[in-house]
C-alpha cells in the first residue's frame, strides 16, 4: 500500500479559493497573487516485518506569498486550520524577510502520520 500526501495537500489547499501550486519556486504570474506554494518535505515509511508500509511520517512545506504582511499571514491561518482537518499538524511558521518591493512570505511546515488505505 503506497500514500501519495501531494493530491490530498494540493486539493486542501487550493480549496482556499487562491493560486495554488505544487512545487518550492515562486513560479507565478503578478495577477495570480495571493499564492499557495507546497512541496514534500520529507516522506518516510514504518514498516511491518514483512516489509509491507504501515504508515507514513510526512512533512509539508507550504509558502504564501501575498503582497501584504497581513493577507499572507490571515492565508497562512486560513492553511493551517484547513490542513489541520486533514490530520497535518503545524510544527513551524515564521515571516520570512522581504526586500523592498517584494512579496511579502510566509513559511510553514506540517507533520502528519498518514495510514495507507
Amino acid at each position: 500500500m503506497k500514500f501519495n500526501p501531494k493530491p490530498e495537500v494540493y486539493n486542501t489547499l487550493k480549496s482556499l479559493g487562491y493560486t495554488c501550486i505544487q512545487g518550492n519556486q515562486a513560479t507565478f504570474k503578478t495577477e495570480q497573487i495571493p499564492a499557495i506554494t507546497f512541496s514534500v518535505g520529507s516522506k518516510s515509511a514504518r514498516y511491518e516485518l514483512d516489509k509491507t508500509p504501515s504508515a507514513y511520517d510526512v512533512e509539508i512545506i507550504v509558502d504564501v506569498w501575498a503582497n501584504e504582511s497581513t493577507t499572507a499571514s490571515r492565508i497562512a491561518d486560513e492553511a493551517e486550520e484547513a490542513m489541520r482537518e486533514k490530520d497535518y499538524l503545524l510544527t513551524f511558521s515564521s515571516d520570512i524577510p522581504s526586500p523592498e518591493g517584494c512579496l511579502y512570505h510566509t513559511n510553514l511546515r506540517f507533520a502528519a502520520v498518514k495510514i495507507p488505505k
